[in-house]
């Protein structure tokens, strides 16, 4: 392995190549030659150890403490005056000159408790609020539960987590093989006997997984349907798109139902036809939102019903495709309508698969195809016309709608309209703030960066070079100046903007291997979960402490304002960097006319 590493003072500079004869200079080249090392052919023949026993010791003693006899329970009845004494208190001045002198002060008491709250703790508020910047409170991540399957995870790994949208304490797996192309080849017979799975794991129990998802191949990425959690998406490595319907399963989830001795299998209702999906794998599905749809020509219309039907794809085929689930319209006459209904047979369904996708099962085909985009190795954006993509380190913002040629008709796809090239490695999260529609956090190399929708002079913070890679990052759901950057060395960097912006506010230790996916999950305002998993199959779900996830006053406009200062500082230094080439290139010229002068006199 080699590094490659020069000074920041030369990054940018103009390089001039030329030729030169290696033959000419001394010790103008050097020729490695390969030999055979003996130091990594030796065996080990024989090994002396020493071994001892001992018979078996035990030592045990025990010692009874002699303590004062007390007792150890009470029992006692109240004593009640005689009817005739209750009379005799209720009709005396004293009671009534005392209810009468304190009347005003207790009405005003009741006021007062419905305006404030009294068993409020006042001092307890006012150390958790010091804590927030001055860190007295632990500001570590906590290891509240790990899930992993010496069966379904063994020699795997974890592509994708998703938690259940409405069931609290269920989260989703996807496991896959961790192996080579090459290695998959050879051993392609193992492979499809042990199909893949997605995993659904419970707090209520942490060894054995709830349910498991049959997929046709390894799914990289999955999402739950917004408007029906039952729904569920997946993307293989194949290229095929995937549906599952666990509706029958939903009472197993909860935990109502009694638990069988195995755990459930579903097999997949729908998948879509090799030959009409993407040609490498699925890195990235999502739904598209309930209110809107996507026609034919790639522009967005309103969806009337609020339903979900139609989910965008993309892989590294240079493509991103538009699905919809709902069944193809297909012209009938009369005639044709009644005779189907004669013919009308149920449907065989010897798997007990549930008939929702029947009519998309191996049929499915995408309603768009996006063809224009390099490379397309990360996850989609839920937005309107445009899209970020990556190639190797490199963006593209683009727009899916189609256009049509005005020679031939076709429909093609336009070409992007803007390209950069930011990171120094493969991105690997392309991901929107939650808080600002237009701030978009990306992650690939060994580098993140942060930019602004709108702005095309590049992004408005670029982190410093990581001394490991960073593998995949996420936005705070509750505070948004925090984000979590997962890396390669199984360490996870907290970045909080407001306190620090040239370094992670902390780093912790989560595994000794890469991470592989972060998903944070709100369960209460008290309890905020961050699910992270690993190259191992792991999955580990961390309890986000009081500093991570309450914000202080301000906090979003705050950051909106800093977010506004770095756009204004992007604005300056381009401007600057204009002024100055324009300085250069008149300074040239004023040397080249100088020189002219020189020569004709």
């Amino acid at each position: 392995m080699y590094r490659i590493s020069r000074v920041r003072r030369e990054f940018g500079s103009p390089i001039f190549f030329s030729d030169r004869n290696a033959m000419e200079t001394k010790d103008g080249f050097i020729e490695c030659t390969p030999y055979q090392d003996k130091n990594f052919s030796l065996k080990q023949m024989e090994r002396h150890t020493g071994v001892q026993t001992i018979p078996n010791l035990k030592s045990s003693s025990t010692q009874t403490q002699w303590t004062y006899p007390r007792s150890m329970c009470t029992q006692y009845e109240p004593r009640e005056f005689s009817e005739e004494k209750k009379e005799n208190c209720l009709q005396s001045e004293k009671l009534k000159n005392f209810v009468n002198s304190v009347a005003s002060r207790f009405e005003m008491a009741i006021q007062q408790n419905e305006i404030m709250d009294v068993f409020f703790d006042d001092w307890k508020a006012l150390s958790e609020e010091d804590s927030g910047y001055g860190r007295k409170a632990d500001p570590h991540l906590k290891e509240y539960q790990s899930f992993t399957d010496l069966h379904f995870s063994k020699e795997k790994t974890i592509s994708n987590i998703n938690w259940h949208p409405t069931i609290n304490g269920v989260i989703a797996v996807a496991v896959t093989e961790r192996l080579s192309f090459e290695d998959r080849i050879n051993g392609s017979t193992k492979l499809l006997l042990n199909p893949s799975l997605i995993l659904f794991w419970s707090f209520s129990d942490p060894i054995n997984p709830q349910l498991l998802l049959e997929c046709p191949d390894d799914v990289f990425s999955f999402e739950f349907c917004p408007s029906d959690p039952n729904i569920i998406v997946g993307g293989c490595m194949n290229g095929q798109v995937v549906l599952w319907d666990i509706s029958t399963h939903v009472e197993q989830l909860q935990g109502t139902h009694k638990r069988e001795n195995e755990t459930p299998v579903v097999r997949y209702c729908a998948v879509s036809g090799i030959e009409n999906g993407h040609k490498a794998p699925i890195t990235d599905i999502q739904w598209l939102p309930g209110t809107f749809e996507v026609s034919r020509m790639g522009v967005p219309m309103e969806n009337k019903n609020g339903i979900c039907v139609q989910i965008v794809t993309c892989a590294p085929d240079c493509c991103v495709m538009f699905w919809d689930i709902r069944a193809p319209r297909v012209l009938q006459t009369m005639a044709d309508q009644r005779k189907q209904k004669v013919e009308e047979k149920p449907l065989e369904n010897p798997h007990g698969v549930p008939n929702t996708f029947k009519h998309l099962d191996l049929t499915w085909k995408p309603l768009i195809r996006v063809q224009h985009i390099s490379y397309c190795q990360t996850q989609l954006q839920r937005v309107l016309s445009t899209t970020f993509c990556p190639q190797d380190g490199e963006l593209v913002y683009t727009d899916w709608k189609l256009e049509k040629d005005n020679d031939s008709g076709r429909l093609f796809s336009a070409k992007p309209s803007h390209r950069f090239i930011i990171h120094d490695g493969q991105v690997n999260t392309v991901r929107r703030s939650p808080f600002f529609k237009d701030i978009i956090l990306t992650v690939g190399g060994w580098t993140f960066a942060i930019w602004k929708e709108g702005v095309t002079n590049g992004p408005i913070i670029q982190s410093s070079c990581s001394q490991k890679k960073c593998t995949v990052g996420y936005w705070s759901q509750s505070r948004p100046a925090v984000l979590f950057i997962g890396k390669e060395d199984g360490n996870i960097d907290v970045w909080d903007l407001l306190e620090k912006t040239h370094e992670p506010s902390q780093t912790q230790n989560i595994t000794a291997t890469q991470i592989t996916c972060i998903k944070p999950w709100i369960v209460s305002s008290k309890q905020h979960l961050l699910a992270v998993s690993d190259h191992l199959g792991t999955l580990h779900i961390l309890e986000i402490p009081w500093t991570l996830r309450s914000p202080s006053s301000n906090e979003k406009l705050s950051m909106s304002k800093y977010f506004e200062k770095e756009v204004d500082r992007l604005v300056y230094f381009e401007k600057r960097r204009e002024m100055r080439a324009k300085e250069k290139k008149d300074y040239e010229a004023e040397e080249l006319r100088k020189k002219m002068v020189r020569y004709s006199i």
